[in-house]
């Protein structure tokens, strides 16, 4: 007979990897969804309006799928209970792996699909912000736009992202979703 006030030994957490994959592509198909509708609509991401909605989106969405992932690892995997570090890691690993492959899509928009995208951008950001750059920093700024299609532009801006996005997600879901075991 069992003996119902027996202490259980805490179980060694299950692997979190499938879970940062799997939410980690829902991520991405997010994120380069609202990129499509946004590229589709002719909304170019350059003036001080957009940037700040790109950045809430991304904010927004990603502090939703690090929860989510963070979420499903504690309840479905780690016996309902999760550690501030470790649900930190989980939301990390998940929102890099979706910025960094939506980050991959924006390589192949302007590399394959509108090759034209980037003189359009530089179009977009002359009216915008021409007349209060100083000449210097404007002809700096067109520049770094022709790396933009570059695979070495995109790996790093996609590093960047994820390691930013995903130590602020990571952050916000692990404060929400932690759940420590109880000390007996």
């Amino acid at each position: 007979m069992a003996v119902l006030d027996s202490i259980q030994e805490p179980q060694a957490p299950a692997p979190f990897w499938n879970t940062a994959l799997r939410f980690g592509a829902y991520l991405a198909l997010t994120l380069i969804g609202v990129s499509l509708v946004s590229y589709l609509l002719g909304i170019m991401p350059v003036s001080g309006t957009a940037m700040a909605i790109n950045f809430v989106v991304a904010i927004g969405a990603t502090a939703l799928f690090a929860a989510l992932a963070i979420k499903f690892q504690r309840d479905n995997l780690d016996h309902g209970f999760i550690s501030f570090g470790r649900g930190f890691l989980v939301g990390l690993v998940t929102v890099a792996i979706g910025v960094f492959a939506s980050s991959l899509w924006n390589y192949v928009l302007i590399n394959f699909i509108d090759p034209g995208y980037v003189d359009n951008l530089k179009e977009a950001f002359m009216e915008t912000w021409g007349q209060n750059i100083p000449e210097d920093k404007l002809e700096e700024a067109l520049a770094n736009f022709d790396k933009t299609g570059e695979i070495g532009t995109v790996l790093k801006n996609g590093a960047i992202g994820a390691i930013v996005l995903g130590l602020i997600s990571g952050l916000i879901g692990a404060g929400i979703m932690k759940k420590d075991q109880p000390v007996t």
